[in-house]
């Protein structure tokens, strides 16, 4: 492949009027080296052609003269050579390098025309060569000089072999002066006439050319902008091919499923989304979901769109997935439909708690003055300890139900995060629930946040007794700060959570234990979301359960 250069620019008459030229008129030496090979070519064939064909035809004629054309030929292959090395070598053009090239042709038609019979020879056209070349290749200016040489230099030759004053070097057969003026007037017109049709070809192709050109570059445009705009988009799209293979995977699709583009290409849509089953009788889906586990081990649910379209219209069957991520949204989603959820319960646990709360008071009150002033046998005695339990358990139950149906609304006030879980933990260790419990501490030195401190020791406590009850001998909690990412965390060496569960432990009444109650995780979430936090469950390194608040106040400094 040739390279292109940079353009010659020329101006007025001598503005490019041939092929491979841009506004400014430039040459490419691309064109010129496939100049150079056709006049290569086209020596090769006619005087090549000539000086061979004499070997069959000794003994006169025309093909005498095949010494001299063999002469011709080698000078002319030389001075193709030198030019075709210099061009090449240097990588530049000019229009002198240009007339030199027409000035030589113009010479060696001159001197085969002579050397074959003047008037009478059989290669007048190789001047309509010549002017058609400087048609594709030079100027404008150019290409008329050129026409006005070839009818110079022809007329010239007939002239002075019809004067006697060039002597002739053959002639086949004698011209008379009819026949004479006749092919001077023919050739001469010839030439004129190739120099005209010449220059409006060489118009046209430019015209066209520069037309294609501008197709060309808004082609590019449009493909560059096309490119961009599928990269940049953010909804994960991938073309899929008729055998399923991808074809096209953007950035957006890239990150979602922590693959590059580069890996995903050419593979199988199946090995990337193998819980996606795109059945082409069922198109176009829209609005589909499904569950997915990316590279990173991480459970995204994806939302998607998919459509069937056609290649250029050539009929090749291609489908467009279009997908986004949906695990942010469905947590949404999902608070929003919690939070509807726990205001319904709420205002029936309010009205609930207070209708049971007096007369349980009362019950409880009797019961134990009861035990106090009468002398019941050990069994009775048994029997009243079990009411009274039992009476406490439900105070306490209607004292969350309490708690929950009316949340006090956060008095939010600069304190240190680090100091009230601290408090926390030191309660723990004197609680017996907490006997034989290791309780790991990963946290700075300080941390001021924006709070309530007594709802966030509460939700911690409930936390803590959460992790209790599910972890496993040895039983192992780790609570730990991170001040930078702003999270709070609580982790135990249970055998974490299920994804059912996940989706329904902060509903109230919902637990999975049966002395459970279902309002401490409740009250947890309430408190959190009434700080203007949120709170997750996620697995731990051990494989435990990890619950886990993002803290929002942007305020918060760390030490």
């Amino acid at each position: 492949m040739f390279s292109v250069s940079p353009a010659a620019t020329v101006s007025g008459d001598d503005s490019y009027s041939g092929p491979g030229s841009g506004p400014t008129g430039s040459y490419s030496v691309a064109l010129l080296v496939w100049y150079l090979l056709a006049r290569t070519f086209i020596t090769t064939l006619f005087l090549g052609g000539t000086v061979f064909l004499s070997q069959f035809y000794p003994g006169g004629g025309l093909f005498d003269a095949d010494l001299r054309l063999l002469f011709l030929l080698s000078i002319t292959f030389l001075q193709i050579c030198i030019s075709l090395v210099w061009l090449l070598r240097r990588q530049v053009y000019s229009r002198l390098f240009i007339q030199i090239q027409l000035g030589w042709d113009l010479l060696l038609s001159f001197f085969v025309v002579y050397i074959t019979g003047g008037a009478a020879s059989l290669f007048p056209f190789l001047f309509i060569f010549v002017i058609l070349s400087s048609a594709l290749v030079a100027t404008r200016k150019d290409l008329y000089t050129t026409v006005v040489a070839a009818v110079v230099f022809y007329t010239g030759l007939v002239g002075l072999q019809y004067y006697a004053y060039l002597p002739m070097v053959y002639v086949s057969l004698p011209l008379d002066n009819k026949e004479i003026i006749y092919r001077l007037f023919l050739n001469l017109v010839t030439f004129v006439l190739a120099g005209i049709l010449g220059n409006i070809l060489s118009l046209r192709l430019r015209r066209s050319e520069q037309l294609l050109q501008r197709k060309r570059e808004d082609y590019a445009a449009l493909e560059q902008l096309n490119s961009v705009i599928l990269q940049n988009i953010p909804s994960g799209l991938i073309v899929v091919d008729a055998s399923g293979k991808i074809n096209l995977f953007n950035v957006a699709a890239a990150t979602m499923c922590a693959i590059s583009s580069s890996d995903a290409y050419k593979k199988k849509i199946s090995d990337i989304f193998p819980e996606l089953i795109i059945d082409k009788k069922a198109l176009p889906v829209d609005r589909g979901e499904f569950s997915y586990v990316n590279e990173k081990e991480e459970q995204r649910i994806i939302g998607y769109n998919a459509i069937q379209i056609q290649q250029d219209g050539v009929g090749m069957e291609r489908i467009l997935i279009t997908f986004q991520d949906l695990t942010d949204a469905k947590k949404l989603e999902y608070s929003l439909q919690l939070g509807e959820r726990l205001a319904a319960v709420g205002k029936l646990a309010a009205g609930l708690a207070h209708e049971i709360r007096n007369p349980l008071a009362s019950l409880g009150g009797s019961i134990q003055l009861l035990a106090e002033q009468v002398d019941f046998k050990a069994t009775n005695q048994k029997l009243f300890a079990i009411i009274q339990r039992e009476t406490e358990r439900l105070n306490r139950l209607v004292s969350d139900f309490l708690v929950f149906a009316k949340p006090q609304m956060p008095v939010l006030i600069e304190g240190d995060l680090i100091e009230t879980v601290n408090e926390v933990v030191m309660l723990a260790k004197s609680d017996p629930l907490f006997a034989q419990i290791q309780v790991e501490l990963v946290m700075p030195k300080a941390y001021l946040v924006r709070m309530d401190k007594a709802q966030i020791h509460q939700a911690l406590w409930n936390l803590l007794v959460n992790a209790v009850q599910f972890a496993q001998q040895p039983k192992h909690i780790v609570v730990g700060v991170d001040s930078k990412k702003g999270l709070l965390w609580v982790d135990d060496n249970g055998v974490g959570v299920n994804a059912e569960n996940k989706m329904r432990m902060f509903d109230p009444f919902y637990t999975t234990r049966p002395a459970g109650t279902g309002l401490g995780l409740s009250i947890v979430h309430a408190i959190i979301s009434a700080h203007g936090w949120s709170i997750e469950c996620a697995e731990n390194s051990w494989g435990g359960a990890r619950f886990q608040i993002v803290l929002g106040d942007k305020e918060a400094t760390g030490k």
